[in-house]
């Protein structure tokens, strides 16, 4: 009768042993992304699947402090990017987008024409899930744009 409730015990000690195992292996483990992986997946999309691109519409503009009234195409006027780094403006232009910081934005763009790379370096303000604020300076416009998800 010993032996038979030793054998029970160590039974139930080796099927609980499996189970908190089981537990522990079977745990959904959540992969914490950095803040500059956050806002490059709110600016173009996370990569997953039907989330590889996000498209930001202009909504306002201003230039050195003026606001400025948007006419019907500027209205129309919209910046793809996508999670790859490539990028589409609404006027055709293509090339690629960078974030080596939070704050800093830079489109690459090649002129088609005569092939000379531009590179438009752009702060970021506030991203969000809705919202797009640039900032872009130059040596005599200064200018704030504000976008609004377009898909």
């Amino acid at each position: 009768m010993r032996i038979f409730t030793l054998y029970r015990i160590m039974f139930l000690r080796l099927i609980t042993m499996m189970a908190i195992i089981s537990c522990i292996i079977s745990c959904a483990k959540q992969e914490v992304i950095s803040d500059l992986d956050f806002q490059k997946s709110l600016l173009a999309g996370s990569g997953s699947y039907q989330n590889t691109k996000r498209t930001w519409k202009i909504d306002s503009l201003s230039q050195n402090g003026v606001v400025l009234k948007l006419t019907t195409a500027q209205k129309r006027y919209t910046k793809t990017f996508n999670t790859d780094g490539t990028y589409l403006d609404s006027d055709g232009i293509t090339g690629a987008w960078l974030m080596p910081t939070t704050k800093d934005l830079s489109i690459i763009t090649k002129n088609s024409f005569n092939n000379i790379q531009l590179t438009n370096k752009y702060q970021i303000i506030d991203i969000n899930s809705a919202q797009l604020h640039l900032k872009y300076d130059s040596a005599s416009i200064k200018q704030d744009l504000y976008f609004i998800i377009f898909n």
